[in-house]
């Protein structure tokens, strides 16, 4: 009977598992080919598998680091951004990637202290505001310390619940003239970096790995979903990219409203 108990649980991981990485490499093909959703999406469906916030956050971090290596690596080969040495791409990357290294900290330590409602109440209306002026013709004068302030931003919000960086960097580069692709691309290129940090941040303020095999399922799943999503960023135009990341992001502040309320 022993026996069998524990050949049923192994199962019973081994379906879970599995779950999860199919899960992580939707939501990865997702995030790489309209630059925003993996954590958004993916937070709620982990709660949903009753994984506690404390190990989901960290495991959404670092497994978006990993998919953002694939999906940045597969950007460049598609030609929907040229990362080859110091180009415009790679400098618009950079200036979302060097201050938003200098916030992730706080970010992660007030994730520690402030209430969940609030701080998902915040994205929400951030990503909402965001997204809105992404479908509409509005845009600013294309500057890099404008894109710094987003990536200041967009790193903060990252750090503190895990989601936040796309809708902002992603409708934030569109407003500036930037094109759909090259957005999408350069947020992928920065959410290593950022989610890297991120993560680490986390292991030293909680003293804590976390849960492994979330932390892998997620990690596997993201690096197969970083491999196919750039790819379908590469044959949707400017427009309709645009209009995609705009609408999403109205819909994911919408589902964050929904689930406070």
């Amino acid at each position: 009977m022993a026996e069998n108990a524990e050949y049923i649980l192994c199962i019973g991981d081994n379906v879970e598992a599995i779950l999860l990485i199919l899960a992580a490499a939707i939501m990865e093909i997702v995030d790489s080919s309209i630059g925003m959703m993996y954590g958004t999406l993916l937070v709620p469906i982990l709660i949903l598998f009753n994984y506690e916030p404390i190990n989901i956050v960290p495991a959404i971090l670092i497994s978006q680091a990993v998919g953002g290596i694939s999906g940045t690596l597969m950007h460049h080969k598609n030609g929907n951004a040229n990362f080859k040495g110091m180009t415009r791409d790679t400098k618009i990357t950079l200036a979302m990637i060097i201050p938003g290294s200098l916030v992730v900290f706080i970010g992660t330590s007030v994730a520690t202290v402030l209430p969940q409602t609030l701080i998902k109440s915040y994205i929400a209306g951030l990503v909402l505001t965001m997204s809105i002026l992404c479908i509409t013709p509005i845009e600013y004068k294309y500057a890099m310390w404008k894109l710094c302030l987003v990536g200041l931003l967009a790193a903060f919000n990252k750090a503190l619940t895990g989601g936040g960086f796309g809708p902002v960097t992603s409708t934030g580069g569109i407003m500036g003239g930037i094109t759909a692709r090259v957005s999408v691309a350069t947020t992928t290129y920065a959410e290593v970096a950022i989610c890297g940090l991120s993560y680490l941040s986390y292991l030293y303020i909680t003293k804590s790995i976390g849960n492994m095999t979330l932390t892998a399922s997620l990690c596997i799943g993201a690096l197969i979903g970083g491999l196919i999503g750039p790819f379908i960023s590469a044959k949707i135009s400017h427009s309709a990219l645009r209009l995609c990341i705009g609408l999403l992001g109205v819909i994911s502040a919408i589902w964050l409203i929904y689930r406070l309320i």
